[in-house]
C-alpha cells in the first residue's frame, strides 16, 4: 500500500534543495548576494520599482480594485458562508432567485 503525502510537504524540500543548488551556483560564479543588495544601483532600482508601484495602484488599480472586491464580498463571499452556516445549523439553503439584486455600477474614475 502506498501512502500519499500532501501536495505542500513534497514541494517543500524540492524548495529547499533548489535554493541550496542556487546558492552553490552563485558562490561559483563569485557573485556575492550581500554586495549585490547594498549597492547603491540595487538599491536606487527598488525604490524606483516601490515608488512607480504604488504610484500605479494609487491611480489606475485602486478603484477598480476595490469595486471587484465589494462585488466579491456581497455576492459571493458573503452568500456562499451565510450558506455555509445555514447548512451547518440544520436550516434550509434559499435558492437563486430570478429577482436576485442587480449589480451595481462602477464608481467614476477620477
Amino acid at each position: 500500500m502506498k501512502i500519499s503525502r500532501p501536495a505542500g510537504e513534497r514541494g517543500l524540500i524540492k524548495m529547499i534543495v533548489i535554493i541550496v543548488v542556487a546558492l552553490l551556483v552563485l558562490s561559483y560564479f563569485g557573485i556575492n548576494l550581500r554586495n549585490l543588495v547594498s549597492s547603491p544601483t540595487n538599491q536606487d532600482n527598488v525604490t524606483y520599482i516601490a515608488s512607480t508601484t504604488v504610484s500605479i495602484w494609487d491611480s489606475y488599480l485602486k478603484v477598480p480594485a476595490g469595486f471587484a472586491w465589494d462585488i466579491f464580498v456581497n455576492y459571493i463571499w458573503d452568500p456562499a458562508f451565510q450558506g455555509l452556516v445555514d447548512l451547518k445549523n440544520g436550516r434550509p439553503t434559499p435558492s437563486v432567485s430570478s429577482s436576485s439584486p442587480a449589480l451595481p455600477t462602477p464608481p467614476a474614475v477620477q
